[in-house]
């Protein structure tokens, strides 16, 4: 539990270099979205109509703070900035190309090597060979 009336508990020994912010960034990033997903979370395991809604709003905060982090990421590394664009555009030209995805999962299908189990709803614990 933090100590608040420790003036000096959030104090650091010295401050971060560039390399050092820049990976910090990219963590907060991943803590924001882990907010959302737990935010998320809460909600969908209540009924209770005030809080759902209170827990949504606020998931989307986060994702505001996502996009405000991935801003400053993007102006301290523009390498990061670079390769995420890449990664983007390539998802872009994929979807609306589809022909190779298409043309792929027919010939699956055409050789039949789809399993029985195609239609079943994958989950983390499936893919782990966990099933509950």
């Amino acid at each position: 539990m933090p100590e608040f009336t420790n003036p000096f508990i959030g104090t650091v020994p010295r401050q971060m270099t560039h390399e050092e912010l820049v990976r910090a960034i990219m963590l907060n990033i991943s803590a924001e979205f882990e907010a959302v997903h737990l935010y998320l979370a809460h909600r969908d395991a209540t009924t209770n109509e005030d809080a759902r809604k209170v827990l949504y709003d606020i998931a989307l905060e986060e994702l505001v703070h996502v996009g405000e982090f991935t801003s400053l990421l993007y102006r301290l590394d523009p390498v990061s900035a670079q390769k995420v664009e890449e990664g983007i555009e390539e998802v872009r030209e994929l979807l609306d190309s589809k022909a190779p995805a298409e043309a792929s999962a027919g010939a699956e299908a055409a050789e039949g090597t789809e399993s029985a189990d195609a239609g079943r709803r994958l989950t983390v614990g499936s893919l782990l060979g966990k099933e509950g």
